[in-house]
């Protein structure tokens, strides 16, 4: 299992996006047996998460994290455990421990916006009912 960290000075970032690097742990038989780090740039999430994909990640933990990064994460087949804090290495050691890490509300489900152009990305079930932004079908 690989388990990894969003990391800013050593320390569970507050977001995906503030962070620095990702330390990325492989741990075998109840045992740690590699640590990696990938550094990250100022790309952006997109670039973030292109690196992330290329770990076989299982589980990443981190800071806060909005539900669309979230289900992108899953997209990915990793595992989010939101709410960490303080230092990276010693949060990875506790939850590969067994420690109780983490706190599942720090999701943050943004509030809609009626001006957003894209609102119904956030509700499928709006474009089902008559999205205004739905392109007709051609005839």
């Amino acid at each position: 299992m690989k388990v990894a960290a969003a990391v800013k000075d050593g320390r569970i970032a507050n977001t995906i996006a503030e962070s620095t690097e990702v330390l990325i742990v492989t741990e075998e038989e109840a045992k740690p047996v590699a640590k990696d780090t990938i550094v990250l740039g100022k790309e952006g999430i997109t670039s973030v998460l292109f690196k992330l994909s290329q770990q076989n990640i299982d589980i990443l933990l981190a800071g806060e994290v909005g539900t669309a990064l979230q289900s992108t994460l899953r997209m990915l087949g990793m595992e989010i455990l939101p709410g960490c804090t303080g230092d990276a290495v010693e949060c990875i050691a506790g939850f590969l421990a067994g420690e109780k890490v983490g706190d599942p509300s720090k999701i943050v489900i943004p509030e809609e916006d009626e001006d957003d152009p894209m609102n119904c990305m956030h509700d499928c079930a709006k474009c089902m009912s008559g999205c205004h932004d739905r392109p007709e079908p051609l005839q």
